[in-house]
């Protein structure tokens, strides 16, 4: 789910509903991949001059997830790396905004989890 944008399918109101769906989401994961953006986190969008990401989803991985990888494409816009010290928030959008598929692939490596 994806919070509203411009009246695209798949789109949920800002608020509980969303929150609802952002709440099934299950802890202790390492990666999350969701269409859109969490608020603040490559979500700018020059043309509307605002942030469109998502706010419940923000709290919903700094709050209670915490997983060690997001990413996300929706906002093509936002293509990029960003991190907040915890988790590492990447928009692999392949299309630019103009809808050309020329962003190249991002390739990440995640930590292997420590022994026990």
């Amino acid at each position: 789910r994806t919070p509203w944008f411009n009246g695209w399918g798949f789109n949920l109101p800002r608020g509980q509903s969303l929150l609802d769906k952002w709440n099934l989401v299950p802890e202790g994961i390492d990666i999350l991949m969701t269409h859109g953006p969490p608020l603040g986190f490559r979500d700018w969008v020059p043309k509307e001059l605002q942030r469109v990401g998502c706010v419940e989803l923000l709290n919903t991985v700094q709050k209670r997830v915490r997983p060690k990888l997001h990413a996300f494409g929706g906002i093509h816009e936002g293509y990029g790396i960003m991190t907040d010290g915890y988790t590492t928030f990447i928009n692999a959008s392949t299309c630019t905004v103009s809808f050309q598929p020329t962003n190249p692939p991002i390739v990440f490596d995640l930590p292997n989890p420590s022994s026990s």
